[in-house]
């Protein structure tokens, strides 16, 4: 198998004309040490976590499936791994905040309370050199990374799984703080890529107070 990527928190292999991402135990966090999968940096590891990962990523894959959300989701291949189509990235990440939570709040310090009510769609420039900075609207189109109408399909696919993760969430009575989406083209065809799971999103347990961690998430959904 050829390695293509390697990321923080997973690997991304080349299997003949399709791919395997494959989840990794690492921990991603803060400059401090302190977990966070919005952190920038590994942390540790922990033990499960790359199979609790590739549980969640593959159930929440079945979901977008089943509410005819196009995605690269073959299967799940092992237990911390999927197979994936081949698709070519689209280099941002899209962001939905459910709540103000981690970067936003160092962002706007003072002028927002931690878990207000957001409901919002951020873009960040996938480039880990630079710090996957944010970016807007504008400089996205000048930019070429996308145009106005794929763009405009990038924020209501987010939406849309934003709505469906928060449904599913709720019925376990669990709440989504914030989340990851990547995307990608196959052809003219748009594409969710990469994995929703508790690497790519933060999601908040109100009876015991706390953000779940990776195996914590996939134990709320009986994946484990």
């Amino acid at each position: 198998m050829e390695v293509i990527y390697e990321g923080k928190t997973k690997r991304l292999l080349k299997v003949g004309d399709h791919a395997v991402l494959k989840f990794k135990d690492e921990v991603t966090g803060d400059a401090e040490g302190n977990p966070d999968p919005g952190g920038n940096l590994v942390v540790g590891t922990l033990e499960g976590k790359g199979a609790a990962s590739a549980k969640v990523a593959a159930y929440f894959f079945k979901l977008m499936g089943e509410a005819g959300i196009s995605t690269h989701f073959k299967g799940l291949r092992s237990d911390d791994e999927i197979e994936i189509a081949l698709t070519t990235p689209i280099s941002l990440e899209v962001i939905y905040r459910a709540k103000a939570f981690g970067s936003f709040l160092a962002r706007y310090r003072g002028h927002v309370e931690p878990l207000t009510p957001l409901d919002l769609v951020e873009f960040n420039l996938k480039e880990d050199t630079l710090g996957d900075p944010l970016i807007t609207r504008q400089v996205i189109l000048k930019l070429g990374l996308t145009g106005d109408v794929e763009l405009g399909r990038i924020e209501v696919t987010t939406r849309r799984v934003a709505g469906l993760v928060r449904r599913v969430l709720a019925e376990v009575g669990l709440e989504l703080i914030d989340m990851k989406l990547e995307f990608g083209r196959a052809g003219d065809k748009l594409l969710v890529i990469d994995g929703l799971s508790g690497d790519t999103m933060r999601v908040y347990d109100p009876g015991k107070k706390k953000v779940l961690n990776q195996l914590e998430l996939a134990e709320g959904f009986s994946l484990t």
